[in-house]
């Protein structure tokens, strides 16, 4: 009897080792499955944000594209506009620059962010009245007034009809 005794209580802890075993089992399975679970919802995450990166990189380098195109030609613009102003402005100085080149000097100046130009002295005095040109068809007409200030000879132009 004793013997028997013997196998029931080894069996008892055979019993409850293995029972104590399929339980850590079944915890450790359940840790995995949320550690799983979440390492896909962290990589679905991170794929959302690649794509959301993706999207505004392609629409960051369309905007930069459109920018530079338009810098480009503000400066091709503002380069016109500069040989133009370089180009009259001494021969308005010497007397020989013709109305249409005066009406397109005024114009330049106009155009520029100031609407005036610094002179290398004083301009003739019948450069200084009202010029009148067409811009993309349409009617304007510029005064040209100088001043000096500072020292300095300065060539306005005030555009007075659109």
């Amino acid at each position: 009897m004793q013997i028997e005794a013997e196998k029931r209580a080894l069996l008892r802890w055979v019993l409850i080792v293995v029972s104590l075993l399929l339980a850590g089992s079944v915890i450790l399975t359940g840790w995995m499955f949320r550690r799983y679970s979440l390492a896909e919802d962290l990589i679905r995450n991170a794929d959302e944000q690649k794509v959301f990166a993706e999207n505004q990189l392609r629409q960051v380098s369309r905007e930069l594209a459109e920018k530079k195109a338009i810098l480009e030609r503000s400066a091709a613009a503002v380069a016109q506009r500069n040989a133009v102003i370089d180009s009259i402005v001494p021969k308005m100085m010497a007397k020989t620059a013709g109305d249409e080149e005066l009406a397109e000097l005024a114009r330049a100046i106009n155009e520029t962010p100031q609407q005036v130009i610094e002179l290398p002295g004083i301009p003739p005095d019948k450069v200084l009245r009202r010029y009148r040109s067409r811009v993309d068809g349409q009617p304007r007409a510029y005064v040209l007034l100088a001043g000096e200030i500072d020292g300095k000879w300065r060539l306005y132009s005030v555009l007075v009809k659109k």
